[in-house]
């Protein structure tokens, strides 16, 4: 396996499991330079570094489903850590909603093909409110891309099917909170990048909805901005305005054709 990229902040997120005696136990995970690293031990103690294998996913996506099953652990996020020589725990700060680190010294054009150029993280109070947020971006993007909704075992109602691709919500029973991961390919259509960019819009009332780019950039609320991202989905602002517009991904053009020029011009 290769070495991961150093760097004296080289940062992991820090969960801790505390037993009724008071001890505790960590576990931290990483993604370096496109791999997972976990590292667990004993509060205070030395953490060796262990790279994970990831069985073929991509390297967000298999991070958040292995701190998802400490959650379930009844592990709690304490925050960012960095690790000392000795492989202790060195500063934290503390964030319980802070995101898995991901470092990365690779450009994007420098990837291995079949990763992914888009990773995505929906976390819900409940599947209620969640589904009002997917309603609301069904809506406004229907009628410029293909979208239908489309039945999921485990959950209430259906789920949306947007130019093929579908937001699963695997293992989720319908019941209590949502979180669920994913990544997106060039692939998988500028229509389905537009549909998570758009429940980002429109998320609230519990609902967080989180989309990065492939080395963990934040992606721009105006999307005017991301002309490189739309061109890894073969797209452009010109080709996805109007769709941007009624998302909200995008401030709406004036129409000369709409401008009203019945009124009497008024000289002083």
């Amino acid at each position: 396996m290769a070495n991961p990229t150093t760097t004296q902040e080289q940062r992991y997120l820090l969960a801790r499991f505390t037993r009724a005696n008071g001890s505790s136990k960590d576990w931290a995970i990483a993604v370096i330079d496109g791999e997972v690293y976990v590292r667990h031990g004993k509060t205070e103690a030395s953490m060796p570094r262990k790279q994970l294998d990831r069985k073929g996913l991509p390297a967000l996506s298999d991070a958040r489903r292995r701190l998802q099953e400490q959650i379930d652990q009844v592990y709690d996020v304490l925050g960012t850590c960095t690790f000392d020589a000795e492989g202790k725990v060195g500063r934290i700060d503390h964030d319980r909603h802070a995101e898995i680190p991901v470092h990365a010294d690779q450009p994007a054009s420098a990837r291995p093909q079949g990763e992914a150029d888009i990773y995505f993280e929906v976390k819900s109070a409940s599947w209620q409110a969640l589904f009002a947020v997917m309603e609301a971006a069904y809506e406004r993007l229907s009628p410029h891309y293909e979208c239908r909704w489309v039945t999921r075992q485990g959950v209430p109602t259906g789920v949306p099917k947007i130019e093929g691709w579908t937001l699963t919500f695997d293992g989720h029973n319908g019941t209590g909170q949502v979180r669920h991961s994913g990544s997106l390919r060039r692939v998988n259509g500028v229509g389905a990048l537009l549909f998570l960019l758009t429940m980002r819009h429109l998320a609230s009332d519990g609902v967080e909805v989180r989309v990065v780019k492939a080395d963990g950039g934040e992606i721009a609320k105006d999307l005017r901005k991301e002309e490189s991202l739309l061109s890894t989905f073969e797209s452009s602002v010109e080709l996805v305005t109007a769709a941007a517009e009624d998302a909200g991904l995008i401030p709406k053009r004036i129409k000369l054709s709409q401008v009203d020029t019945g009124q009497a011009d008024y000289w002083f």
